[in-house]
């Protein structure tokens, strides 16, 4: 009896699946990039490619792309292309031109809803000043996988400039189709062959509805998470001070006829011109004064635009059917905007110079 259990137990830990496939019979696709191009659609993937050699194993990437006169010809004209079958699980990122964004939008997010091979945790970016091909294709020695370095930059940003959303396709999917929240998307520029993060563009369920400039975009970041790099300036009589916004958090109210903002946030001073005494509790007191109405400014002017545009990035639809339990879609685009912010420029830390 012990012999037969034996012998079954062995069957099924020996015996592989029919259906596996061996890693080396796939085509990592770790990006994808979608264009529109003379009545075309352009699919380009960019693959992983393991070189072995008795040194090294160096991991790079290439492209492939094919056309077809819908999005689902094109897949599989590029399909056709690669050697081996195409896999999905490792995708990152996918890259759309400003002509998909524009009038094709719908097309793509139905055609990867339906595709049960591509996952939706990806991160959707559009390109404005070039193709999605050249971005994907614009690999080196220092960047391999241009994927890779696409979210890189993304993880990046909160230290630097700001300029990043940190929302996969799935969460970006639900405000697409919500009728109280507009989509919001990254957009990638290849200038000086570099790629980097730049403003971001507004969706309307399908549809493109506005552009941000970058400053629109670093302040919707500021009200939506908690940043850690956001630079601004103010100019006194004797130069510029200038600080870096270290802690954001924000509360969102929406009356019936009025949007109140409260922001508490953090910072520490990285230019001082004037040289104010940083010894001197009273200047602290007039710099988070200053900069805090500053803030506000910015922050009520990004609002108008908004309201101008009727753009509701921030959810203050759906903020206040969670309050009231019934719509008013145009409530928010006309309410008065009431913001605070309570700044807190940190004291701590800084390096005095030493008496003699």
């Amino acid at each position: 009896m012990k012999k037969l259990l034996i012998l079954i137990i062995s069957v099924f830990l020996l015996t592989g699946c029919y259906d596996n496939i061996e890693l080396n019979n796939l085509a990592i696709v770790t990006g994808v990039g979608i264009d529109y191009i003379d009545d075309n659609f352009f699919v380009t993937y960019e693959i992983l490619n393991d070189t072995n050699t008795e040194e090294v194993i160096s991991m790079k990437s290439f492209t492939t792309s094919g056309k077809g006169k819908n999005i689902n010809e094109a897949f599989t004209n590029v399909n056709y292309k690669v050697s081996k079958k195409p896999y999905f699980a490792h995708l990152k990122v996918v890259v759309i031109s400003k002509e998909i964004v524009d009038n094709h939008l719908k097309d793509i997010v139905d055609y990867l809803l339906r595709d049960t091979n591509i996952r939706d945790e990806f991160f959707l970016f559009a390109t404005t000043n070039s193709t999605p091909l050249e971005i994907l294709s614009h690999n080196s020695n220092y960047y391999p996988v241009v994927s890779d370095l696409i979210i890189n930059l993304k993880d990046n940003e909160k230290y630097n400039n700001n300029l990043a959303i940190d929302e996969n396709y799935q969460q970006l999917l639900a405000k697409i189709i919500s009728k109280n929240c507009d989509g919001i998307i990254g957009t990638l520029s290849l200038n000086d062959d570099e790629i980097t993060i730049d403003k971001f563009l507004i969706l309307k369920g399908y549809k493109y509805q506005a552009t941000l400039t970058k400053e629109e975009s670093t302040i919707y970041n500021l009200l939506t998470t908690n940043v850690l790099a956001k630079d601004f300036n103010k100019m006194y009589d004797k130069g510029n001070v200038a600080i870096s916004i270290t802690y954001s958090a924000s509360d969102i109210d929406v009356l019936d006829d009025e949007i109140k903002i409260n922001v508490e946030l953090k910072g520490k001073i990285i230019e001082n011109n004037p040289n104010f005494d940083l010894k001197n509790e009273k200047v602290y007191e007039k710099l988070n004064k200053d900069f805090g109405k500053l803030i506000e400014d910015e922050i009520t002017d990004f609002i108008k635009v908004l309201q101008k545009n009727q753009s509701d990035v921030l959810g203050l639809q759906e903020i206040y059917y969670k309050k009231n339990r019934k719509d008013n879609h145009n409530l928010w685009t006309h309410a008065k905007i009431n913001v605070s912010v309570n700044l807190k420029i940190n004291t701590k830390g800084f390096i005095f110079e030493v008496m003699p």
